[in-house]
């Protein structure tokens, strides 16, 4: 029994604050791990935006009013692209047909990372058919 002047913890006392103390500390790994992944997939999808609006950009520049391609983004360089390392993981598909506008064409372009398609990013544009 503890008198008024013992100073101190208990054993039981230590025990669970080590437990509250485990109990946070993994709670605030799991949420760092969640923020970084997170991070990570928000920076390959504005990669992905980035690397459209410029295909699409491209696109406008020469006029092409039909047609269709795709590839990888090998040919620039990661410096448009900041924070962007390995652009040759990007892949594109673009086509340009007629649209249900009389005197519009469509334009589409899409952009994603890897193999999978899923998480492609869509650009579509309507401008004037030649």
């Amino acid at each position: 029994m503890r008198n008024r002047s013992d100073k101190g913890f208990t054993l039981v006392e230590m025990l669970v604050a080590a437990i509250l103390l485990a109990t946070g500390l993994a709670a605030a790994a799991t949420a760092v791990g969640a923020v970084t992944r997170a991070q990570g997939a928000a920076l390959v999808r504005t990669t992905a935006a980035r690397l459209a609006e410029a295909k699409l950009a491209e696109i406008q520049a020469t006029g092409m009013t039909s047609g269709a391609a795709e590839g990888t983004f090998d040919e620039i360089d990661a410096a448009q692209i900041p924070a962007a390392t390995d652009l040759g993981d990007y892949h594109y598909r673009w086509e340009i047909d007629s649209s249900e506008f009389e005197g519009l064409a469509r334009a589409q372009v899409s952009v994603w990372r890897g193999d999978d398609e899923q998480g492609q990013y869509t650009l579509i544009w309507y401008g004037p058919s030649s």
